[in-house]
Order: C-alpha cells, then sequence, then structure tokens
C-alpha cells in the first residue's frame, strides 16, 4: 500500500490542523498539473523473491477529499489558479507510473465508492482498479494528480486530499496468504462517542506455526491534535478488543493525519499530512494471542470519542493455508513425432500429443481430486486418447478418465481421480495424464490470425484437503520453470500455446472465405435472435456490440437479441471462448423499405399489341429515394389475361 497527500498547510506544521489555510501539493514539474504528489512502489524480497519476478494480481487506486465547506458540495466544479481555469470532478483522478511518460486518466464508477453533496461532512472518496496499469508499469515512482481538491479554508472542518494504491502480487519463493479487501466509506461524526464493528471471514489460517497478520488502511481527515479516535481488534478467544497503533500514531489518536507504509520513498515526504492517513503495519500476535491457527473469522471495530473522520479502504493479509498441487503440461508429440522444440508449430489437421504431470506440494492429502482441461475452440479432441495413469499403489477411485462434451464451450477432458495422496517427497511425480488435440481445420477461424493462429492449452484441478477440507487453490497449470534470466525457478504459469501455421492450407482452401461475413435480412422483424447467429462461429463464443469489450459494452443473449433496423449494415462481434484479445467481426444487414404504388398504364390493341407500361418501378421509393432496376428483384405475380406479362421493368401485351 502506498500513497501521499495532494493538499497541505500554507504554513506548515507539524501538529498543525488542516482547519487553517490549504494550499496544493504540486511536485511534478508539469505545468498542466494543479495538484500532485508520488509514493515509490516496492515489493517484498521474502525468502529471496525477486520483485520483477512477482505477478500483480490486483491493484486498486484510491483518492478522497473535502472540497467544500457548504451546501451543495458539488461533484463538478472549476478552480482558476495563475489565470489558468479547470475543471475538476471528484470522479477523476490523473495516474502515472514509472514506465509511462503522461498521465493517464482514470473515472471511477459513480457507485464507486461515494460523493455526498449536502451531508457527512462533504468528504468523498472514489476508487477504480488498475491492475492492468499497474502490471505495465511495474515497481517505481507513482504520480498521482489533479485530484477535486480547492485551496484555501475550509472552515472547522477544513480541507484535505489525498490518493493511495493497493497492490496485491504474489510470488513462488513467498509465504501463502490470505488476503482481503474492503472498500466503502464510513463517516464517523466528531463530537460524540460511537463505535463500529467490522466482521471479517473466509480467510484460512496456516494450521501450525506462528500466524503474522498485516494491516492497511485508507482514511481521511483525521487529525494530528485531535485525540479520541481508535481501530481495534477482536482477539481469536473473543474475549477482548486489542486497541492498535503503529509507529506513526498512538492507540488514543489512530487516525492523525500520519503516511506509514513500510518506508517507501515519497514526495512530499511530511509528517502532517493534513487529514490524509494511509497505514500499512504488522498486528502484534505474540504467540498467536489475536489470530491462532486454523482461524476463519475475526472483528475489527473502530470509533471515537471527539474527532471526525472516514474510513473508506482497509485491506488485510493473514499467513494462510491451502492445498498445493501442481501440474506440469507439455506437449510431446506431432503426428506422432517426438518434439525436439519447444517452440511448437502444426499445420491444420495436424494431431498434437499432450503430457499432464501431478504433484502434491502440500501437507495433506487431496480428497475428491479432479482434473478438467477445457479444449480451445481452434482444436478437437481425439476420441480415445486421453489415459490416466497413477503412479502409486493402491490405485485411486474412481480413476475415471473421460471427455465430456457437455461440459464447456467446446467440451472437456476431465479425470475423476479420487485421492491424490502426500508422498513423503513433495517432488515426486504422482500421476500423469496423456491425450491428443486435432488442429482446427475451420477456414473461418484460419482466416483471423489474431484467433486462430494459435491453440492456446490450460486446465485445472479441484479438491479438498483430507485434513482441513480446505478447498484446493484451482491454480492453472504451468509449463514448467524458468531455466535462465532474473527469474531462474519461477513458476512459466501462461497458457501452453501451439502455433498453427495454416497459410499454404487457407491459400489452397480458403480464398473464398470472407474475413467478415454478412447475413442479410428482409423481414419485418426488427432483431435477429443469437441462434440464429452462432452456429456460424467457434462453439461458445460471446458476441457484442464492439470489440475490445468495455464495461459499457452490450452483450447480445438468448434474451437480448441483435438490433437490426431497414436500410442498415451493423458491425458485430463474436469473441471465442476463453479468449479476450481476439473477436470474429460480422455485420447485419436488413434490406431497405420499399414503397410500391399502383402504375396506370395506356390502353394497348389486343389484336396488336403492345406495351402498356414502360416502367413499374417509375413511381416506387426504396428508403424515401427513387428506386431503379438494379437494386431490386421484380416478378411477375399473375394476370386476369395470360397475354400480359412483365418483360424486365415493362408491362407487354401480347397480339391476340
Amino acid at each position: 500500500m502506498i500513497g501521499n497527500t495532494n493538499l497541505t498547510l500554507v504554513n506548515y506544521g507539524d501538529n498543525n490542523g488542516n482547519n487553517n489555510q490549504m494550499q496544493y501539493v504540486d511536485i511534478d514539474g508539469d505545468s498542466n498539473t494543479f495538484n500532485s504528489s508520488s509514493a515509490n512502489l516496492t515489493l517484498s524480497l521474502e525468502n529471496g523473491a525477486v520483485p520483477s519476478c512477482s505477478n500483480i494480481v490486483y491493484a486498486g487506486l484510491y483518492w478522497t477529499g473535502r472540497s467544500s465547506d457548504s451546501n451543495p458540495s458539488n461533484n463538478v466544479f472549476t478552480v482558476t489558479k495563475n489565470n489558468v481555469t479547470k475543471t475538476f470532478n471528484k470522479r477523476v483522478i490523473s495516474l502515472k507510473g514509472p514506465q509511462s511518460a503522461t498521465y493517464t486518466q482514470f473515472t471511477a464508477a459513480p457507485t464507486d465508492i461515494y460523493y455526498p453533496t449536502t451531508n457527512d461532512g462533504f468528504m468523498y472518496s472514489a476508487q477504480v482498479e488498475v491492475t492492468d496499469y499497474v502490471r505495465a508499469n511495474g515497481v517505481g515512482n507513482y504520480f498521482a494528480a489533479d485530484i477535486a481538491l480547492v485551496e484555501g479554508s475550509g472552515g472547522g472542518t477544513g480541507y484535505y486530499g489525498g490518493w493511495g494504491l493497493i497492490v496485491v502480487y504474489e510470488n513462488s519463493k513467498m509465504k501463502w496468504r490470505d488476503v482481503t479487501i474492503f472498500d466503502g466509506h464510513s463517516y464517523v461524526a466528531g463530537g460524540v462517542t460511537a463505535d463500529f464493528e467490522i466482521p471479517v471471514s473466509g480467510f484460512n489460517t496456516a494450521q501450525a506455526g506462528a500466524i503474522n497478520m498485516k494491516l492497511g488502511l485508507m482514511a481521511g481527515e483525521g487529525d494530528r491534535n485531535i485525540a479520541g479516535d481508535f481501530f481495534q481488534i477482536r482477539n481469536y478467544t473473543d474475549t477482548n478488543w486489542i486497541t492498535l497503533n503503529h509507529a506513526g500514531n498512538s492507540t488514543t489518536n489512530f487516525f492523525n493525519s500520519s503516511i506509514f507504509t513500510g518506508g517507501n520513498t515519497r514526495n512530499p515526504n511530511l509528517l502532517n499530512n493534513t487529514g490524509l492517513d494511509i497505514s500499512m503495519f504488522n498486528i502484534p500476535n505474540n504467540g498467536n494471542s489475536i489470530i491462532t491457527n486454523g482461524q476463519t473469522s475475526t472483528k475489527f471495530r473502530y470509533g471515537t470519542t471527539q474527532d471526525t473522520f472516514i474510513i473508506f479502504g482497509i485491506a488485510m493479509s493473514v499467513d494462510a493455508y491451502v492445498p498445493d498441487d501442481e501440474g506440469v503440461l507439455v506437449a510431446t508429440a506431432i503426428n506422432n513425432v517426438p518434439i525436439t522444440n519447444p517452440t511448437y508449430t502444426t499445420l491444420p489437421g495436424d494431431e498434437v500429443s499432450f503430457n499432464l504431470g501431478v504433484k502434491n506440494l502440500g501437507t495433506e492429502a487431496i480428497n475428491n481430486y479432479k482434473i478438467v482441461i477445457p479444449i480451445p475452440f481452434n482444436a478437437t479432441y481425439v476420441p480415445g486418447s486421453a489415459v490416466g495413469t497413477p503412479l502409486f499403489s493402491p490405485l485411486p477411485t474412481p480413476n475415471n478418465v473421460f471427455f465430456d462434451a457437455t461440459l464447456g464451450a467446446t467440451g472437456s477432458i476431465v479425470w475423476d481421480f479420487g485421492t491424490l495422496p502426500l508422498p513423503a517427497n513433495p517432488d515426486t511425480l504422482l500421476a500423469t495424464l496423456t491425450f491428443k488435440l486435432k488442429t482446427t481445420t475451420d477456414c473461418a477461424i484460419l482466416r483471423n490470425l489474431a484467433c486462430g493462429d494459435k491453440v492456446n492449452l490450460n486446465g485445472y484441478t479441484y479438491g479438498f484437503g483430507a485434513v482441513t477440507n480446505i478447498p484446493v487453490a484451482s491454480s492453472p497449470f504451468i509449463q514448467g520453470y524458468q531455466q535462465n534470466g532474473n527469474c531462474i525457478g519461477e513458476p512459466i504459469p501462461q497458457p501452453l500455446a501451439i502455433k498453427i501455421n495454416g497459410t499454404d492450407y487457407v491459400n489452397q482452401n480458403c480464398l473464398n472465405q470472407p474475413l467478415v461475413r454478412n447475413f442479410s435480412y428482409c423481414t419485418s422483424s426488427t432483431t435477429v435472435a443469437v441462434s440464429e447467429i452462432a452456429s456460424n462461429f467457434p462453439l461458445g463464443s460471446t458476441f457484442y456490440n464492439e470489440f475490445p469489450i468495455t464495461p459499457t459494452s452490450i452483450q447480445y443473449t438468448a434474451t437480448t437479441p441483435f438490433p437490426i433496423s431497414s436500410g442498415t449494415t451493423t458491425t458485430f462481434h463474436a469473441i471465442p471462448p476463453f479468449t479476450t484479445n481476439c473477436s470474429f467481426p460480422f455485420t447485419l444487414t436488413k434490406c431497405g423499405v420499399i414503397v410500391a404504388n399502383n402504375d396506370t398504364g395506356v390502353s394497348v390493341n389486343g389484336f396488336t399489341g403492345g406495351t402498356s407500361f414502360t416502367n413499374v418501378l417509375v413511381n416506387d421509393t426504396l428508403n424515401g429515394n427513387p428506386v431503379v432496376a438494379s437494386q431490386v428483384n421484380t416478378t411477375f405475380v399473375s394476370s386476369t389475361n395470360p397475354g400480359v406479362t412483365l418483360s424486365g421493368t415493362n408491362v407487354v401485351v401480347a397480339p391476340g
């Protein structure tokens, strides 16, 4: 957890309150920002972990402030500084990571988290997920700018504002931990005695040994010079509340404008952050007196006797226990020829052989153990090829390997194993599963290189600890371990990718297959059912109005059909199962509206014949415009006289 303040005192003092004249913090050297601050993100070195080898699981960006002392406190307002006027929005923040040259603007949803305009002290808090952004930027200095704040005096409560970043990450060298994050908005009014409880459940502490617990909090408007606020945890015997503090605060003034996040650098590095609290500290747990082995729940309590504050973010981690299995998945042969080059390449229609090796790295056997391997959309299972081989005795039961065509979008290989035993040596190979897949020959898939050029294969395991009954973490398979570079020994978790070289096949067989298929409709209906389209795309595809998919994208389902309107062509996207980075675009076209008016021809002498009407389309329209013969098909339906026919667009009367 990191963060910093973006507002400080005009006349700074370590113990002065923010109910004085306030000014922006602006340290980024960027004339386009009004307020900015920075903090340095570092990751743990526990057990020799290399930070660059850690995987970011989740990152949440939070910001908070008080920008008005009167009702209403508008969510959008303007600020003029040095003859420059800027519009601020409480839901908007700018972030610049260590690998970024410019700021990226993020906008919180209206419900993430709380923006009071007429009550609750006008203190707001906001949150947006930035996992992908932090993954791309990694460790280093993060700058947050242009939080919706104002300078000046905010009355008796005062103005404040700042930001925080919660990052959850994993590294195979580190201990297992259960991490719980709460975000919301709790307003605690000053001048009265009040307390509130937060129950926490769903974690599983380690079964033996000392339990370490770390707590992180984000809060606003806590003052250094006003005591009476506290934060507590219930001991595991449920007999006492333990009042907490860290090196930057006290048990009687927990929320005191301190930023205490493990010693990481930040700019500015102030003792008094004038209303912003960000703390991350270890809870003393000598003899497991607060959190003990095998615990699954606890409670927090916070309150005040005089200070006003809000809490909007809490993060907690405890040393955890999970049953720990491992599946190493490799490709072994193509068309029964052993693979010697790990950069696997196949042709359409090739059969690829795979091997999965299974180990138990934990401290207990795993009951009801099951392996599931979903079949990728651009491959098919070779019937009868899956063979499971336990490498111990007695054999487990039911020990049943089968292909379930109904499990998942394109079917799955299932090994209903039974009990996976606990070996004396965790590196013991306990079982192998071999099977074959056939790469696709579907032209529609192969022509779309973004989707069809790789078979991405993965799988998952399920089960429960034989002693603890705790579920397996259901981690995906790995390909093996890094053999070189900075991350030697780290598992390679990404899906096993088998390249399909379809160039020659496509040139010989697929040139008549359009890259973007069009489906035309000339009915009175204004919708097209998804079921009418789905069979033209990979099984299990989902359908959207745009790609890439965003939170506002529209998904079309059995209850939400595709819309069509007369005279228009609309593009939609099919997203194959188990993918997020490619789509199959297609269009739906609905015929235009034809208005056909009655025609009046000229009299024709029946004995000599002739043309009664030279153009039956002359007074008809298509989408409001005159229609020409090339735009429509005209057919003759019937006549009371067999001598009257239609020739092109002319009505002709035969002689006699």
